[in-house]
């Protein structure tokens, strides 16, 4: 399925930003939640169903149109439900981001893995379209046959994972004429790699499957009694095909769930959310967030309240 939203915009980044606010924060786009929120805000997406074939590896195709070079502005990036596969069509990198090892320029095609903390990417001096691919981190072990911890916490050339297969794909996506033509390469390139890939664990497919239909509610000894596995072999699985922790994923599903009530309920308090989500209170919440996303709820989404309209961006400042 192809789902287009609108004409084309002059640069993609207006769906958050504004004069005002030159840090930005998307909502997840490996959440299908997220994706929901954003339709009909912004004319700069593109959305793509993914072959039927691929339920199960690949959450969410999306492509972000850019008629021009964007304006000076940082994306703040709280971590993702997913392993994100990014393809800059301009062949440009799409942006450099502030890493704890200091700022490096994102690769123009990669792959980035699952995260514990935000990150901030300055996109001051990129232009062009870009593509991106949520992957389930079960998804991405199958198509990349690589332990997930190698890819947590970091950003690595899908060419040092895929070798020539990456540029060859990079080639074809960048020489297609629409995005429909875009998402059936991802399909057909994505079909076979991911169902004839690397087999994951089917106990932590099972968890993974369990954490995200939770919404991370789930506590982790329950998981191991319904799975009915020992806790060191499901933390060794996940340390193996996930990259992190099992109760660090069940923190992220959390924490995004959170997010998403707090851009599209603001009749709820962010106590109110604290509680539908299982944390002990708003001040654990208001913890994560910090750790997770740098910042408070507020700062994040926004003013709440009944007929508050929120940028959906954070502040100039992006800090707590």
């Amino acid at each position: 399925m192809f789902i287009e939203e609108g004409p084309q915009p002059s640069t993609a980044h207006r769906l958050l930003s504004t004069a005002a606010a030159p840090e930005q924060w998307w909502p997840s786009l490996a959440d299908p939640r997220g994706r929901d929120v954003v339709k009909g805000r912004s004319h700069a997406l593109v959305f793509g169903e993914p072959d039927p074939r691929l339920r199960g590896y690949v959450l969410s195709y999306t492509g972000i149109r850019n008629a021009g070079p964007d304006a000076p502005y940082a994306q703040r990036v709280p971590p993702e439900c997913g392993v994100m596969l990014t393809v800059s069509l301009s062949g440009a990198s799409p942006g450099r981001v502030n890493a704890a090892q200091g700022p490096a320029a994102l690769p123009v095609v990669g792959v980035t893995g699952l995260h514990d903390s935000f990150y901030v990417v300055d996109r001051r001096a990129t232009s062009g379209s870009t593509l991106l691919v949520a992957l389930t981190p079960p998804g991405a072990y199958a198509l990349f046959g690589v332990a997930m911890h190698a890819l947590a916490n970091t950003h690595v050339a899908l060419s040092d994972l895929m070798g020539r297969r990456a540029d060859r794909l990079a080639e074809r996506l960048a020489g297609a004429r629409t995005w429909h033509e875009r998402f059936a390469v991802l399909d057909e390139v994505l079909v076979p790699g991911c169902t004839h890939g690397r087999t994951p664990d089917k106990s932590l497919v099972l968890a993974w499957q369990r954490i995200a239909r939770t919404h991370g509610r789930l506590r982790i000894g329950q998981l191991v009694d319904e799975i009915g596995c020992s806790p060191r072999h499901l933390e060794k699985k996940f340390g193996e095909q996930t990259g992190l922790p099992p109760k660090t994923v069940a923190r992220i599903w959390r924490f995004q769930r959170a997010a998403h009530l707090l851009l599209t309920a603001p009749e709820q308090s962010i106590a109110q959310v604290a509680h539908v989500c299982g944390y002990t209170d708003q001040a654990h919440l208001n913890r994560d967030f910090r750790i997770l996303a740098g910042c408070t709820p507020t700062r994040l989404v926004g003013p709440r309240g009944p007929g508050q309209i929120r940028s959906m961006a954070a502040t100039s400042s992006g800090l707590p």
